[in-house]
């Protein structure tokens, strides 16, 4: 042994051994194995990339791809670099570099994957598929280059790699936001199918997507100091006073204020105005987005909507609540739900203010006993909170006086129903209309038929209430800034339903049943109510797809009561007897998460043949006549049945009778079709449904009521000696089965 080297120290020893160790770090690693390493990177670039744009910094999405490709790089080469090393000193003869190369991308693979709602084992197994995938290609690339041209294939590599990663994130980005973004001007093609000769269909109804004939104006008002947007900074209109809402939030993250410049105490009311010109006062809607991104703006995009209803005398506002929203960086605040509703009722007090200051566009042009309120996502159920203020927020001294104003309307787009302070809204003698996608991705079950149900109308002859599932619709197409996806990236490449509603068709729909609904409200326009009775009298400017619909009004008037436990006796006097049925009980309707909705009716299932009745007490049918429409809502269940059994179809015919015994029975197709429910695979991985999110898309479909309107006069007609304020029986018939259907409600209604 060298005598020098006896003499150096223990650490000095160390130091040479490890430069000897490690000065072979790098031997095992030839250049095949380099070709995986730069595949590897470029996958990880790519995952990286599309991540990026689902964590916006507010500095823009080229800022963000840029920066997280150079920080990936960086981590890559310091990480692999790191495992190399210790490899090396291990003494285990593997290519170290790439081996460190396949751990970082299997561990960067899992984050992804688990943050796209995959589960621990689901991430594992992606990204352990992942990994090897693009090893095997780039050793397969390795070996076609071999020993000759290897530079120029793998400069060919390289550029045809970039080449895929641009297409990915132009694909799954930049052409869903083109899709978004299209203009609101553009033809739709509607939905021109001939449901048959029913009366109902002529109604020959005007579009109400058409603009009116009022000019209207546009303008901001807002705190004045806005950080991100002139609009509600140095160019505002109209400068509002910020509101304290520390009573409401209790975490406020510093990252947040940095970003916006204020905290809880200091929240701005900012709002965009479309208001119509002319002397007033005009009915007013004030519109809220939900939750989104917190660093992409939300405001914007019902534009379409106020402009459409301030050309029809009706001015709007979008309100501005962008800073209660989630953001990667700093989470969202706990208490988000019930602030969201405050401060909707401090805009109203804001607007208030406005309008009593002469000089003011404001000034006399408002007419507060005429309000709606349009919420979407989680907007949707801050609407139904504001309304409900009595309930969510009694005992505030400063929001506006209740006399000073009047809600009207509330309209709720793929709103969510939560629980908050142990408390569910409800709602009484104001209307209410709700729109749900059965290909929304975000909140995939229908939480607006809930509030549905827990509206009461009834004896209110101005008000009423509606709600329409569209099978092909989603979550985000309501707005025009939230793009064509409901997940964020990278959620958003696995979480894709198959032929969702163009962005133009979807606010078709928003635009033809917004504005119907308010123009009924406040200007009573009748006509338009028989679009909320029946959807297919608007085909006519309606996108191609299936709907259903469920209405009650003010003058609706139950015969049949689901919600007990007892199955025969519905409500005094009021009997109900089955034959041959397989299945007949009162239950819960459920979800998609098999979770209830808050209302019961009866289940009806069949092998073969069967009915059920219904006997009527005379206090019930004390004034009806042959004007009058019988009306029941109806699920079919075949989702819960076998596929044999589904394609069975529903054979269902309806008779009435009454103390003298004349019965009718006629089939229900030529009022409406029965058809099968919206079926919806939410990802394009075959099987993955029950694993993403926790079992979140795991069923295809949920319980959802279509309602059924069969006009008394019909009866009449095949039998003029029926006579309905006799009526004494109501019979559903049920053949070729096996079939399985769900009643929520019976009643009448007049014509």
């Amino acid at each position: 042994m060298n005598l020098e080297y006896i003499k150096l120290s223990k650490s000095e020893r160390l130091s040479i051994w490890l430069r000897q160790r490690l000065s072979g770090t790098f031997a095992l690693d030839t250049w095949l194995w380099r070709y995986a390493v730069i595949t590897l990177w470029l996958v990880s670039c790519s995952a990286v990339a599309i991540s990026a744009m689902g964590m916006p910094t507010g500095f823009g999405t080229l800022f963000d791809i840029v920066t997280g490709l150079a920080l990936n790089t960086i981590a890559m080469a310091l990480f692999s670099g790191g495992a190399a090393a210790l490899l090396t000193i291990v003494g285990l003869r593997i290519p170290r570099f790439t081996a460190g190369s396949l751990l970082y991308v299997g561990v960067l693979a899992y984050f992804i994957f688990y943050f796209s709602e995959f589960g621990m084992i689901g991430s594992v197994i992606f990204c352990v598929l992942l990994v090897l995938f693009a090893l095997a290609i780039g050793l397969v690339i390795g070996l076609i280059a071999g020993n000759w041209g290897r530079r120029y294939v793998k400069i060919m590599s390289v550029v045809l790699a970039g080449g895929v990663v641009l297409s990915i994130i132009y694909t799954w980005s930049g052409a869903s936001l083109s899709i978004s973004g299209l203009s609101n001007s553009d033809t739709v093609s509607v939905n021109q199918s001939d449901q048959g000769d029913v009366a109902v269909l002529a109604a020959n109804l005007s579009d109400p997507s058409v603009a009116g004939s009022y000019l209207f104006n546009s303008y901001t008002y807002g705190s004045g100091q806005d950080r991100h947007r002139h609009e509600y900074g140095a160019q505002t209109d109209f400068v509002s006073q910020s509101v304290d809402a520390s009573t409401y939030i209790n975490d406020w993250p510093w990252l947040r204020s940095k970003f916006w410049g204020f905290d809880e105490t200091e929240l701005p009311l900012n709002g965009r105005v479309w208001m119509p010109e002319g002397e007033g006062p005009f009915p007013l809607v004030l519109m809220v987005h939900g939750n989104h991104l917190m660093e992409k703006f939300s405001d914007e995009g019902y534009g379409y909507l106020g402009e459409l209803l301030a050309s029809r005398g009706i001015a709007a506002i979008s309100i501005d609540e962008n800073f209660l929203n989630y953001s990667v960086w700093t989470g969202i605040p706990d208490e988000d739900m019930k602030v969201r509703a405050w401060l909707l009722l401090k805009h109203i007090q804001q607007i208030q203010d406005f309008a009593q200051q002469e000089g003011s566009l404001f000034y006399d042009k408002i007419n507060f006993q005429q309000l709606a309120l349009l919420g979407h996502s989680r907007g949707g159920q801050a609407a139904v909170m504001a309304a409900d203020r009595d309930r969510c927020f009694k005992g505030d001294d400063g929001l506006p006086e209740t006399v000073s104003y009047a809600v009207q309307a509330i309209i709720a787009l793929a709103p969510t129903d939560t629980t908050v302070d142990k408390k569910q809204t409800q709602l009484k003698g104001i209307s209410y209309l709700t729109l749900q996608g059965a290909k929304d991705s975000d909140l995939v079950n229908f939480y607006g038929d809930r509030q549905y149900w827990r509206t009461a109308v009834s004896g209110d002859a101005n008000a009423f209430k509606a709600s329409l599932y569209i099978e092909d619709a989603n979550h985000s197409q309501f707005n025009t800034e939230w793009g064509q996806s409901d997940q964020a990236f990278p959620a958003g490449l696995f979480i894709r339903p198959k032929a969702v509603l163009e962005s133009k068709q979807q606010r078709q729909i928003a635009k033809v049943y917004v504005t119907a609904f308010l123009e009924t409200i406040f200007h009573d326009y009748e006509s338009y109510g028989r679009l909320f009775r029946d959807y297919r009298t608007g085909l006519d400017f309606l996108p191609a797809t299936r709907y259903f619909s469920q209405y009650e009004n003010g003058s609706y008037r139950r015969i049949a009561d689901f919600e007990g436990g007892n199955r025969a006796d519905l409500s005094p006097g009021v009997i109900a007897e089955a034959v041959d049925l397989t299945d007949w009980r009162h239950v819960e309707a459920f979800d998609r998460e098999g979770k209830g909705k808050g209302n019961k009716g009866v289940v009806l299932e069949w092998a073969d043949n069967g009915s059920y009745t219904i006997n009527l007490s005379p206090s019930l049918v004390t004034g009806i006549g042959q004007e009058d429409i019988m009306v029941f809502s109806m699920a079919n269940l075949e989702h819960e049945q076998t596929e044999e059994q589904a394609d069975a179809g529903l054979w269902i015919d309806i008779e009435v009778e009454d103390r003298s015994g004349t019965a009718i029975r006629l089939p229900l197709k030529p009022f409406m079709e029965e058809g099968p429910p919206a079926a919806t695979d939410f990802t394009w991985l075959p099987g993955m449904e029950s694993v993403l999110s926790e079992g979140k898309y795991k069923d295809s479909d949920e319980t959802v009521f279509q309602t059924y309107e069969l006009p008394l006069g019909s009866f009449h007609a095949e039998n003029s000696r029926f006579n309905p304020s006799q009526w004494s029986k109501l019979t559903f018939y049920f053949a070729g089965g096996p079939g399985k259907i769900m009643i929520g409600d019976a009643g009448i209604m007049p014509e």
